[in-house]
């Protein structure tokens, strides 16, 4: 994926230069002298109104006020998978903070001799901590407007109070004395540096502050395939793909709610119909399952907004799982070509699989597994769920892997993959390619409950065909077991079955993915 020199590193290198510029004038030079008398004399007396007022605001927009609050909307954009953001907000106040401490005490530059003491009668003078609290906060939430893609009038509103709060603290350090003015730049420059350089740290691209109407001519139309339930903030998420279609000229998208009871499967077919030029789907596993099985063999690139749980695929294909970013993919990736596996459970209808499907014990976690427990701890639910079914007896199962006659085996899991890892990159299945053409078997033979361990041991270490486990390969997999037993698709407990057969359906999905680097 190509990419334009980023806003934030070029921000964050001039910013760099010019403090450093800013720090030999200021300590080796006498060049910022006359600014400097700005801060000599008396300022308001500290028993008046205007001096109780001056205190007052100079209490408010103190560091730790200013860091609190800009923690606050580090949370926010985490919870609205926004979590590069979040991230570069955690960091620019560590950095801030501790970096603007070390820069005083190495520098030790005394405070202006009639400063208020009610305000800062201790401490060095440069940088200015507050100076550099509110230019990061000011830095991080103007990023927030561009990513999230506020409107052209509330963007230039919150960025016009952003510069006017800003100004309100550089006077209010002069009023009180509380510093020289070169420090109070000094603290602005250091300040750009921390945010810009966190953001760049942490692949936070503002490159577009308003829309440019690029690709103006074009007649391209994606479908927006997502479930509700499953998408943190709606119209922050609307908000975020009206804008990223406007910037590139594209029409406006097709809106499509995902239905409860087929999970997306008949809104897949309405765009299928449509013949849009892209689909977004965004969900878990089970919502993107659900509604690639219906857009199977359309040619239609699909690019996944991983909001759930698991997000299996998104993680094994390399899509990142920051909302932002996952856009970038979605319009800007490479289209790959992947497999669909075809699963029939007895005499039910196909149900496709993109991750893993399977009977027995991860059937049982997923089955187990509570959803509103999900929403709190994420994947540690299913740790919990599996916790609870670590007593259960293996079952016997009859296995055939393509042409090959049946083997009979008595295992705690059989799973068929696509892909090979699950949460935390565990490879279950390492040889597992989701564009090979081959369903990957995987069996699992515990003895006893505390078998588990040992076999968890040895897939951490990637050990293959290791007592315990067996894994192969083939077009076609199949189990059959004499009672009906627990299976899962994707994460998504469906029911029992006594027969399941899988198949692969080679390239028949064309998935938008980061683009391969040579």
């Amino acid at each position: 994926m190509t990419r334009r020199i980023g806003v934030a590193p070029a921000t964050a290198t001039t910013a760099a230069v010019l403090f450093v510029g800013w720090t030999w004038l200021t300590l080796r030079t006498e060049v910022l002298a006359p600014l400097d008398a700005l801060s000599l004399g008396r300022g308001a007396a500290a028993s008046s109104a205007w001096g109780q007022i001056l205190t007052t605001f100079a209490m408010v927009s103190s560091p730790v006020v200013v860091y609190a609050v800009l923690a606050g909307f580090a949370f926010w954009a985490v919870r609205r998978r926004l979590t590069r953001l979040g991230a570069a907000m955690i960091a620019s106040i560590v950095v801030g903070a501790l970096g603007s401490l070390w820069l005083r005490a190495l520098f030790a530059r005394p405070r202006p001799p009639e400063r208020l003491p009610l305000i800062t009668s201790e401490g060095f003078s440069y940088p200015s901590g507050h100076m550099v609290a509110a230019t990061i906060a000011a830095v991080m939430i103007a990023a927030a407007q561009v990513i999230t893609r506020r409107r052209r009038l509330y963007t230039v509103l919150t960025m016009t109070l952003l510069a006017v709060l800003w100004w309100c603290v550089l006077g209010d350090r002069i009023a009180v004395r509380a510093h020289w003015f070169s420090d109070l730049i000094g603290g602005g420059f250091f300040g750009v540096f921390v945010a810009t350089a966190s953001l760049a740290v942490f692949g936070v691209h503002v490159n577009r502050v308003f829309p440019t109407g690029e690709n103006a001519d074009a007649t391209l139309r994606c479908a927006v395939l997502f479930n509700p339930t499953k998408v943190p903030d709606p119209a922050l998420f609307r908000r975020q793909v009206n804008g990223e279609c406007r910037q590139r000229g594209w029409e406006p998208p097709l809106w499509l709610e995902s239905d409860a009871e087929d999970s997306g499967a008949a809104a897949s077919r309405r765009a299928r119909r449509a013949e849009v030029d892209l689909a977004l789907i965004a969900g878990g596993d089970g919502t993107v399952r659900a509604a690639c099985a219906e857009l199977a063999g359309s040619g239609i690139p699909i690019g996944i907004l991983p909001a759930g749980t698991g997000n299996l695929l998104a993680r094994n294909l390399g899509v990142p799982l920051d909302m932002a970013e996952a856009l970038d993919v979605a319009f800007d990736g490479t289209p790959r070509p992947i497999d669909l596996i075809e699963v029939r459970a007895d005499d039910r209808e196909p149900e496709g699989s993109l991750v893993m499907a399977g009977i027995g014990a991860d059937a049982l976690i997923m089955a187990e597994t509570n959803d509103d427990l999900k929403k709190f701890v994420g994947s540690a639910a299913y740790v919990i769920a599996a916790l609870q079914t670590l007593n259960k007896a293996p079952f016997s199962v009859r296995v055939t892997v393509g042409d090959h006659e049946p083997i009979e085996r008595r295992v705690g899991l059989a799973m068929v993959a696509n892909v090979g890892a699950i949460q935390g990159q565990i490879q279950i299945a390492p040889d597992a390619r989701p564009d090979d053409g081959r369903v990957n078997l995987v069996l699992a033979s515990p003895d006893k409950p505390t078998d588990w361990g040992a076999i968890t041991t040895r897939i951490l270490a990637r050990a293959i065909d290791a007592p315990g486990i067996e894994r192969a390969q083939a077009k076609v997999v199949t189990f059959d077991v004499d009672a009906p037993i627990a299976y899962q698709i994707d994460g998504d407990a469906m029911g029992e079955c006594s027969h399941l057969e899988a198949t692969t359906l080679t390239h028949v999905l064309r998935i938008m993915a980061p683009a391969r680097r040579r």
